[in-house]
């Protein structure tokens, strides 16, 4: 049966994406916390997807690996769309309550953290139409952190 073992191959792909890109926030985190980096990356997708068109979401999510964009899309509601907050600090406070378990504190350099995972995994047009489409505080940690 090659149709299932082709199958099998696509999911455990989408499996080793995904521990790529945890694997990644971990580095950049300069840690080594799978959970904390699972949280995060889910709270600043949520906060990210929130803010962005719903056009711009559909884009964002096409570049996105399989399970990344499981995570980006739940639990959305495109309805009350998009989020009006307009600084740096109420985009972390959408993301701080996907942090379970942590202290909290100051997230802005590991929003900036995934920012530059993100910013690896899409392409450069895409990554310049995130940052027009945020408010400035927002679009200038996106572009602090263009690797």
């Amino acid at each position: 049966m090659p149709g299932k073992a082709t199958k099998m191959h696509v999911f455990e792909s989408a499996v080793a994406d995904g521990h790529q890109w945890i694997n990644e926030i971990d580095a950049e985190l300069g840690v080594r916390d799978e959970h904390f980096a699972l949280q995060l990356l889910r709270g600043v997708l949520h906060a990210l997807r929130d803010r962005l068109g719903i056009d711009q979401t559909a884009h964002l999510s096409a570049q996105l690996p399989l399970l990344i964009r499981g995570l980006y899309y739940e639990n959305w509601d495109p309805q009350p769309f998009p989020d009006h907050e307009r600084s740096l600090d109420d985009f972390i406070d959408r993301v701080r309550p996907a942090i379970v378990g942590y202290d909290p504190y100051a997230l802005e350099d590991d929003v900036g953290a995934v920012f530059r995972v993100l910013q690896r995994h899409v392409s450069f047009g895409e990554g310049e139409k995130i940052a027009q489409s945020l408010p400035r505080e927002i679009a200038e940690l996106w572009n602090a952190n263009i690797a």
